[in-house]
């Protein structure tokens, strides 16, 4: 994943942001009066902390190195492992649905086809060749 010293920044900026308001959440003087049982002090917590999963994993993932492969990379074939070439019917990455274990989130990836056994596949990741 390739993110330039600015956009590090401002990422940085953003989620130290969050961070301060999960803090500002359990520790602000406002809050105190919400939070006085074992399970209400937990409840903010693990809600806070999700919150800062699940931003963090939706920012990974909106960089993800294989929703567009450089075109020199060779992305192969799930069924049969030669090289797939990108869908040209389709240029941009596709969205899709995922669930994981920080909540649902989009994943986008580039649509590849298999000139031998005509299969469409998605490119895996790390796991299906090397990475970009």
């Amino acid at each position: 994943m390739s993110v330039s010293s600015a956009e590090l920044a401002g990422l940085r900026r953003e989620f130290t942001g969050l961070a301060g308001e999960a803090f500002d959440a359990m520790f602000a003087p406002d809050q105190q009066e919400q939070l006085i049982t074992m399970t209400q002090r937990e409840d903010r917590v693990l809600q806070k902390g999700a919150e800062l999963q699940s931003w963090l994993l939706a920012r990974h993932l909106a960089r993800d190195p294989w929703a567009q492969p450089k075109p020199s990379e060779v992305v192969p074939c799930p069924k049969c492992g030669r090289e797939g070439v990108p869908d040209k019917s389709d240029t941009t990455p596709v969205p899709r649905r995922v669930t994981t274990r920080a909540g649902p989130h989009e994943l986008r990836r580039r649509k590849y086809r298999c000139g031998k056994c005509r299969a469409v596949f998605f490119p895996r990741g790390r796991e299906a060749g090397s990475r970009p």
